[in-house]
Formats: structure tokens, sequence, C-alpha cells
């Protein structure tokens, strides 16, 4: 029976999720958890205002060949900046299936990464403050949880796709934030 209350992306599709709940749990300074979408942005906005400036935002878009992720960055940015781009791209980036996106703080080396099946990451100096706010949202903190990845099978298959929402799609943010200093990662020489 699937969770109702547990909200799939528009990126992503599954016949059921199962009993997935939105849940995180904590190691040390580590957080991971699964979250339903209404509070992937919300979890962002929490992770921005305990992050010490400044602030970056980073992209990771499926290369062409689809063997890997090309990465970029947008550098020492104010949380005000990191609002801005919630405000600006936060609904495209939250409901994109294909793309993984997250902020960090360039003083404290702490981040948060969303990635596929609304599953994120964090590394927090104040895991106690942080996990305060994901319960605020209404995530469980467990020692163990369900994900959707858990759920997937041959008779509940899994599909995250592209989204676009007034003619954007995530692809087109590196291009709108180049002048901002937006960058794509080069990958080092081997």
């Amino acid at each position: 029976m699937d969770n109702k209350d547990f909200v799939l992306c528009q990126g992503v599709s599954l016949r059921s999720t199962g009993k997935v709940v939105s849940a995180f749990s904590v190691s040390g300074e580590n957080i991971s958890g699964v979250l339903s979408a209404e509070k992937l942005l919300p979890a962002a906005k929490a992770f921005i205002k305990a992050a010490a400036e400044p602030v970056f935002f980073f992209l990771e878009l499926p290369e062409p060949d689809g063997e890997g992720f090309e990465t970029y960055y947008l550098d020492n940015c104010t949380k005000k900046v990191a609002y801005a781009i919630i405000d600006r791209y936060g609904e495209l980036l939250a409901n994109d299936g294909i793309s993984r996106f997250g902020f960090g703080s360039n003083a404290t080396d702490e981040e948060i990464y969303f990635e596929d099946y609304q599953e994120f990451t964090a590394y927090v100096k104040s895991p106690e403050e942080f996990a305060k706010s994901l319960e605020a949202l209404g995530a469980a903190n467990k020692n163990g949880y369900a994900t959707l990845w858990d759920q997937l099978s041959d008779d509940n298959v899994g599909c995250l796709s592209a989204v676009e929402l007034d003619g954007e799609t995530v692809f087109d943010i590196p291009d709108a934030l180049s002048d901002a200093g937006m960058y794509k990662v080069k990958e080092e020489e081997k």
C-alpha cells in the first residue's frame, strides 16, 4: 500500500513508495535521509540559514553520453544570493529527477547534497541543530529508514526524468548564472 504522505517529485516516478516516509539518521557530523517533495526546499533553506558565509551552490547535470555528471559551482555567495537561487530555480531543482544539487559553506566545508530518488546527505558541524530543523519539517530521526531505492523491483520500476517548468530546464541554469560567476568544474588531467 502506498504511503499517501510521501510525495514524489515530478521527475521521479514509481508505482509504489511502499513504507517510505521522510526520515533521516545522524552519524557524527553526517546526516543522511530521504524527504518528501515538499520538504526538499525547506531543508535547503534550513541548511543555508545555519551555514557560515560565504556559501556556494552546486549543480550536477548528466553528461551527454550519460556516463557521468558535469558539475557546476557558484562560489563565495551571500546567503541572500543562495535564497535568491532557491526562489528563482528551487521548484525546478527540487522537481527534476535527473540532476543533483546542493549548497555548502566555503568557510566550514559544511554541505547539503540532494541526490537521486529524493535522498540527501549533509555534513554539518552542529548535527543536533540541523536534526531539529529536519524534525520541525516533519522528518523522523531514525537509525534505519526505507528509501525509494529500496522499493525498486521488477514489479515496481522507477524512472528519473527531466522536468521543464515555464520553458526552462536545469540545463538552462549554468548559462543563466554564468554572469554571476557559475563555472563548470574541469576534469583533472590523468
